[in-house]
């Protein structure tokens, strides 16, 4: 007779011991003898999302739009040394669209304040070329008649979970005296604070 597997006289791996069956285990040249009886172990896990009172500010209209870095630019185009009439424009960042804000129900408002930028007096925003500047506003409204003053904040009201836009216009005061040819730029700051 020839041995099986840990000299088990049959080659199954099974042998009987005293009315019990027990399994032989061959691992190598490790034999390991187990109880054929099953056992269960059961635990419990925890799973956790905590949700902040917050607001999320995106451009475009895709709820699932990701916050931005960059909110978008007032682009006044291309003009002329003088113009009789202000240069008006209005913030988008064309890929995205308009800048908004999502709140959540814990949120009923929120505030939006806009520096005078880097090239403001603390109570006039300019452009400048380096050298030169030129005066410009900012409004809540495409009319001008509503303005966005330099550090102060506008209350903005959260009525329900939409999507809540934030209106910048820009406009670029008259100008009959000839300016100097260049780019003419200037970098915002814009706080929520909710």
């Amino acid at each position: 007779m020839v041995n099986g597997p840990c000299g088990s006289p049959d080659g199954t791996g099974m042998a009987a011991m005293k009315g019990r069956t027990w399994t032989i285990v061959a691992l190598g040249s490790l034999c390991l003898l187990a109880d054929d009886a099953q056992a269960a172990i059961s635990g419990q896990i925890q799973a956790r999302l905590v949700i902040t009172a917050a607001c999320q500010v995106s451009s475009g209209g895709d709820p699932s739009a990701s916050p931005i870095g960059d909110p978008g630019m007032l682009n006044f185009g291309q003009q002329g040394p003088t113009w009789v009439a202000p240069i008006k424009a209005s913030l988008t960042n064309s890929a995205e669209g308009p800048l908004q804000v999502a709140c959540n129900s814990s949120v009923t408002g929120f505030t939006v304040t806009i520096n005078g930028g880097l090239n403001g007096d603390g109570t006039t925003r300019r452009l400048s070329n380096g050298r030169q500047t030129i005066p410009y506003r900012l409004f809540v409204d495409a009319s001008g008649s509503d303005s966005y003053s330099i550090g102060q904040q506008r209350n903005f009201a959260v009525s329900s979970g939409g999507r809540i836009p934030i209106p910048v216009f820009g406009s670029v005061v008259a100008n009959t005296r000839a300016v100097p040819a260049g780019l003419y730029t200037d970098t915002l700051t814009i706080t929520l604070d909710w």
